[in-house]
């Protein structure tokens, strides 16, 4: 990591979220390496916490993705931001007024993320699904990330309703896989990248690069592909 993750509970620092999966399916799927950098803030939302105006979570999530991509960058690397992973919602559907503006606040947050990364960049997110009695304002969330995939250019939305949930509300550990999965098997089909020829180490090579920031019952994720610049050698 290239710094320490945000304070979470004891808890759930002793737990993982679908990175595992997803860096494993896309390194697999793509034939290249694939490089994973994490952020993690527990029980926020999208309604005030991560809109880009407060410049609170989400400037915090910019700076660190771009921390990454100047590491890399220093190790000879070159990067293209390729791709954007989110899973979020749940804490939004527990309050109306943040409920009924998801779809906009949703809009909001990829607009400037497109803005600070790319504008065709593609958006890969996840379904909030759970129990209606504890998320009073479940459907209204389901419905405006439902309006959002319909309407949006290179945006993909993956259904998690059939993920089990020993506490209603999150995934157990063959959920959170299976979703890593499915994250990743949306990205591909969203058309990226052109190419799936098998790889083969060379002195230029392309190199995954993906940056999580996993919310209270979820994640969201930067994704890119580096290419490698030509080195000099050491004397």
């Amino acid at each position: 990591p290239t710094e320490p993750l945000p304070w979470s509970s004891d808890d759930l620092q002793l737990r993982f979220g679908m990175e595992v999966s997803l860096g494993r399916s896309l390194s697999e799927s793509l034939y290249q390496s694939v490089a994973l950098v994490k952020y993690a803030v527990d029980g926020t939302n999208l309604g005030e916490q991560w809109q880009p105006r407060n410049c609170a979570l989400y400037c915090a999530m910019r700076d660190r993705v771009k921390m990454a991509i100047a590491d890399l960058e220093d190790q000879g690397y070159e990067v293209e931001v390729a791709g954007f992973f989110w899973m979020q919602g749940e804490s939004d559907a527990l309050y109306r007024p943040w409920a009924i503006r998801y779809d906009r606040n949703l809009t909001r947050l990829f607009a400037q993320t497109r803005r600070d990364f790319g504008s065709d960049l593609p958006m890969v997110y996840g379904m909030v699904s759970g129990d209606p009695e504890q998320i009073p304002y479940l459907h209204t969330v389901r419905t405006a990330m439902q309006e959002f995939d319909q309407r949006n250019h290179r945006a993909i939305a993956v259904e998690t309703e059939d993920y089990t949930k020993p506490d209603s509300i999150h995934w157990d550990t063959a959920s959170t896989l299976k979703a890593g999965e499915e994250f990743a098997s949306a990205w591909l089909e969203l058309g990226e990248p052109q190419t799936s020829l098998p790889f083969t180490p060379q002195p230029q090579f392309v190199m995954g690069l993906i940056a999580f920031i996993l919310l209270l019952m979820g994640v969201a994720v930067f994704s890119w592909f580096a290419r490698q610049a030509n080195r000099k050698a050491k004397a």
